[in-house]
C-alpha cells in the first residue's frame, strides 16, 4: 500500500500538491508534517489526515512525522539562504531514509539550469546532487517559475508608486511562466504514477516562454499606463530597491541580482511539454493570472503585497 507524507502543505505549492492528492487518494494514506501543527490551515484540519509535527531543525521530529510512510514530498524550505536551506533539505533525506519505509523522494527543485550561478539556484543544486549519491528513490522536480510571482522578476514591481520605469539589473530574457495551481496538480500526477519518473530529473514549465519586457507590454494594457523596462547595473538595482520602505536587505538585494544573468542565458525559457500533457489541457497563462492580480486595484495591492517584502 502507498502512503504519502507532503511537508509544506502550509504553503504556496505545497498546500496546492496537497489539495490535489486528497482529489485522488484516501486521507487515510496520506500525513502531513508541520513543524507546528497548530499552524495547519483550516483544509488541512477539516480534511481527516493525520497530522504530525516536523521540525527541519529538529531530525528526531522529522523521524517521526515520516515514518510508515512509503513516498515523501519534500517542499524546499522556504528561504533563499543557501545554508539553511541545504541542511533543511538533507536532514530530511537523512530521516526518510532512516525510517526504512520511505521508498521515494520527490523533491521540489527550480527551473534554473543545473549549472546555474543563479544564488537562489545553489542549495537546490546541492540538494539534487545529495539526493542522488543518497541510494534512495528519487524524482527531481524542477518546478517552473510561478505565474504569481512576476514581481520578484519584474524589479519588485509595485503598481501602486506611480513609476512607469522598471528597473531590473543584467539583461532580460524568456521565463516559461506557470500558476501554482497547475504545477501542485502536475507534481500529485507525478507523485502517484508508479515507475515512470524513478530517477529522474523533469521540468515543469509553462506552454509559452515571455520575457520582462514583453511583461511590460501585458502589465501596460491592463493597468493604462506605458511602463518600460530599463537594463540597470547592479549598483543602480540595488539602490533603487533599498530606497523603499518595504524594501529587503542589501546582502538580499544583491543575492537576487544574480538571478537576472540566469534569466538572460535563457534558464528559465525552456518549455517543456510534460505538465500539459500530464493535465491533458492548456495551462493557465501568465496573461489570465496578470488580468487577476492588476485587473482593480484592491487585487493589485492584495496580491502584490507578499512579494515586495
Amino acid at each position: 500500500m502507498v502512503k504519502y507524507v507532503v511537508t509544506g502543505a502550509t504553503g504556496a505549492l505545497g498546500s496546492r500538491v496537497f489539495k490535489h492528492l486528497l482529489d485522488r487518494v484516501p486521507a487515510s494514506d496520506v500525513i502531513v508534517s508541520l513543524y507546528n501543527p497548530s499552524g495547519a490551515t483550516p483544509e488541512i484540519l477539516s480534511s481527516g489526515v493525520e497530522i504530525r509535527k516536523g521540525d527541519y531543525a529538529d531530525p528526531k521530529t522529522l523521524e517521526s512525522a515520516f515514518a510508515g510512510a512509503t513516498k515523501l514530498l519534500l517542499v524546499s524550505y522556504p528561504s533563499i539562504a543557501y545554508g539553511i536551506r541545504v541542511t533543511s533539505h538533507e536532514a530530511a533525506i537523512d530521516a526518510a531514509i532512516k525510517t526504512g519505509t520511505i521508498q521515494h523522494i520527490y523533491y521540489t527543485s527550480l527551473a534554473f539550469a543545473g549549472d546555474s550561478k543563479a544564488a537562489v539556484m545553489q542549495a537546490h543544486i546541492e540538494t539534487e546532487a545529495y539526493l542522488k549519491k543518497s541510494g534512495i528513490k528519487y524524482t527531481i522536480i524542477r518546478e517552473g517559475i510561478y505565474n504569481e510571482s512576476f514581481p520578484l522578476y519584474f524589479g519588485s514591481f509595485d503598481p501602486m508608486d506611480g513609476k512607469d520605469e522598471v528597473l531590473i539589473p543584467d539583461g532580460d530574457g524568456g521565463i516559461a511562466w506557470v500558476c501554482r495551481d497547475d504545477l501542485g496538480e502536475g507534481t500529485t500526477k507525478v507523485m502517484i504514477a508508479e515507475s515512470e519518473f524513478d530517477n529522474k530529473t523533469i521540468l515543469l514549465s509553462g506552454q509559452q516562454s515571455v520575457t520582462l519586457t514583453s511583461l511590460a507590454q501585458k502589465i501596460s494594457k491592463i493597468i493604462g499606463r506605458n511602463l518600460t523596462l530599463k537594463i540597470v547595473p547592479v549598483e543602480e538595482y540595488v539602490k533603487n530597491n533599498l530606497g523603499k520602505s518595504d524594501s529587503w536587505p542589501e546582502s538580499l538585494l544583491r543575492d537576487w541580482a544574480t538571478t537576472f544573468p540566469a534569466i538572460k542565458r535563457g534558464e528559465c525559457a525552456t518549455v517543456d511539454p510534460l505538465l500539459r500533457n500530464l493535465l491533458g489541457r492548456d495551462l493557465k497563462t501568465i496573461d489570465e493570472t496578470l488580468e487577476e492580480m492588476l485587473g482593480s486595484k484592491d487585487a493589485s495591492a492584495q496580491n502584490l503585497k507578499r512579494y515586495g517584502k
